[in-house]
């Protein structure tokens, strides 16, 4: 035994063992070191994306692993609120799909390949210090033993001991909301899938292993890991039993558990960084950088940095760069994994239910599980947009649609108070010629102006009651059908960014759901049915006519307004505001929405002079009173 290497690998699993067999392949003579021993379990999220089956191709490891094993290759599906990513990834190395293996099999077959390449393997042994410090030239074992080598790498996963030993404090730390339950079964039918299904405060997901194995893991709130072993047993069988649409319920019951279940709390799934190198000495895998497991990125960033430390170190350089190279490449991957270790939600349904229906964007979420994209590019600010006008304006319409369906017969020839010259079915039909023309790019082109200029102002109510003419007799039944049509092909071409509406100005993204905004308090209103502000056709409808009013005052030069409901404020404008109202949120919108006299306005909570803003606080004519016994001339219905 040689008592001086040329490296030290501290920790001998992916990382670890992956650089044991670089180095020793380009002649270092290696130790590899780990305190377990082996073959042994690890906590693991066991996905292997197509950019490390490539580097496993080169390494070997494949043919090692199928030479003794079925090992499936599985597509991708990540399913959030019932909105699907689905499919292969872009190749990498000529694969398209991934692997899950376990790591008691993964990592045996890793040291194995090590020792082959001519590294030393030494198991059960812990490393308890480090010799020199500016350089390390070296380790001390529990057993007392010394060994000095040219290299120490800490491949020692979170809780390094050599990043401890070397004094490293973490930084940027981070962390989800998601503990984890997970075991393995057999008896599941093969499939060629990996499947993660998101739901309000749940998340499983079903993955086949080698050799006929299913990984089942259960994420649930910090709580699922808490209390005692038959609460946690009985929460992981009842927890797996909530997603019919990934794991047949009648399917598990056939199924056999064989391995003890694997409790993750979420105190272990917190992030880091951690200096990369320094005289002597480099971290890597989970040692340097730890991100949360929901991207499954562990395997794959370890197997990175194993590739370039060796390829530096051999090919005649140094670690100079290796901290900056490592940060870069898994620059917005952190976040972002932590931005995913969410349950579903309002937000999170918007942007899935537009990657799902986007084939481009999906693809582009896909591929940042191989690092082909970076976050930013698959959540564009254009994409953003689109997705959550869609999101918004669908929620409109469900709700309209529930409002009529609900309502008698003879409520819907009841005139809607804030648009007199209009019934219920008058208001739906308006609605729908809204979204039709929305669809076809032909909203009214000069909205944004008509509110100084009375020709434009008239031209935009002949629009307006074009579409009740052209419905003049429809029954609601039919126009339901024709609102939900229009209102499909509309969410379409927003969500895929495709047709006239995502061709348009931007302002025509969003024009469609400030109107149906308003239009669903006048439904409210006539109905005598509550209004949700926090509806989020409601919350962008005020964001838009907020951004409106922005715009007019500006354009005309008046000092800024600040806009309050008691808990979030708006300072619409340029500097300091010269005034401000605080009201409701709903009685905000209807204000400035051209539903509310000046008269209410004034009466509102103001500080300053509103006066000045009245003329262009609404983008039309103001009621004279909010329940006018004739018509208002000019009262701009939509």
């Amino acid at each position: 035994m040689n008592d001086r290497y040329d490296a030290i690998v501290v920790g001998a699993r992916v990382a670890g063992s992956t650089l044991a067999t670089l180095l020793a392949r380009a002649g270092w003579r290696v130790l590899l070191l780990d305190r377990d021993r082996f073959p042994s379990d690890t906590v693991s999220t066991h996905m292997m994306f197509p950019d490390t089956l490539h580097r496993f191709d080169e390494l070997g490891l494949l043919a090692r692993l199928r030479a003794a094993h079925d090992v499936p290759l599985v597509r991708f599906g990540w399913r959030v609120l019932g909105h699907q990513v689905a499919g292969d990834f872009t190749p990498v190395g000529g694969h398209d799909r991934g692997a899950s293996v376990r790591r008691i099999v993964l990592d045996a077959a890793l040291t194995g390949l090590a020792e082959d390449a001519g590294a030393e393997l030494r198991t059960g042994h812990a490393v308890t210090g480090l010799l020199g410090a500016d350089p390390v030239e070296g380790v001390v074992l529990d057993s007392g033993e010394r060994i000095r080598s040219r290299w120490v790498f800490g491949a020692d996963g979170r809780v390094s001991t050599v990043a401890r030993r070397l004094g490293l404090p973490a930084s940027r730390e981070r962390r989800g909301e998601m503990a984890f339950l997970l075991a393995y079964w057999r008896g599941l039918p093969a499939s060629e899938w990996c499947h993660l299904d998101i739901h309000e405060r749940a998340a499983l997901m079903s993955v086949p292993c080698e050799d006929g194995i299913h990984l089942l893991s259960l994420a649930g709130p910090p709580g699922l890991t808490r209390g005692t072993a038959e609460r946690r047993e009985s929460a992981y069988r009842d927890g797996l039993r909530q997603f019919p649409a990934v794991l047949n319920p009648r399917l598990l019951d056939r199924a056999r558990r064989v391995s003890p279940l694997v409790v993750v709390p979420e105190t272990m799934m917190r992030g880091h960084y951690r200096q990369a190198a320094g005289p002597g000495w480099a971290l890597l895998g989970d040692a340097g950088h730890f991100k949360h497991p929901t991207t499954a990125q562990g395997i794959g960033d370890a197997v990175q940095q194993a590739f370039h430390i060796a390829g530096q170190l051999t090919g005649g350089g140094d670690l100079a760069g290796y901290e900056r190279w490592r940060d870069e490449r898994a620059g917005e991957h952190y976040d972002f994994s932590f931005d995913l270790a969410r349950f579903g939600s309002p937000r999170a349904a918007a942007h899935y239910s537009g990657l799902a229906a986007d084939p481009a964007a999906g693809r582009d979420f896909l591929d940042t599980f191989t690092k082909r994209r970076r976050p930013s590019e698959v959540y564009t600010p254009e994409r953003l947009a689109r997705w959550k006008a869609a999101w918004a304006y669908e929620d409109g319409q469900h709700r309209v649609r529930t409002l009529v369906e609900s309502a008698e017969p003879r409520v819907l020839a009841k005139q809607v108070p804030a648009c007199p010259e209009w019934t219920v079915r008058d208001l739906l039909a308006h609605l729908t010629g809204v979204v039709e023309d929305s669809e076809r790019g032909a909203y009214f082109p000069a909205a944004a102006d008509a509110w100084q200029d009375p020709a434009i102002a008239e031209e935009r109510e002949r629009w307006t009651e074009s579409h009740v003419q052209r419905r003049a007799g429809q029954d609601v039944a039919s126009l339901l059908g024709d609102f939900d049509e229009a209102t499909r092909r509309f969410l379409t071409g927003l969500r895929r960014g495709s047709g006239p509406v995502a061709s348009g100005p931007a302002w025509l993204l969003t024009a469609p759901v400030a109107d149906l905004a308003v239009h669903l308090d006048d439904l409210c209103e006539a109905l005598g049915e509550p209004v949700d502000e926090g509806a989020a056709v409601s919350r962008l409808g005020f964001a838009v006519y907020r951004g409106w009013l922005r715009a007019r005052i500006t354009r005309l030069g008046l000092p800024a307004l600040r806009l309050s409901d008691g808990v979030e404020h708006w300072v619409l404008g340029d500097g300091e505001p010269a005034a401000g109202v605080t009201a409701p949120r709903h009685e905000l919108f209807r204000a400035i929405s051209g539903r509310r006299s000046a008269a209410r306005i004034r009466g509102l909570g103001w500080t300053g002079d509103p006066e000045p803003y009245l003329p262009v606080l609404a983008p039309y004519p103001m009621p004279v009173d909010e329940r006018p016994a004739t018509p208002v001339a000019g009262l701009m219905k939509g």
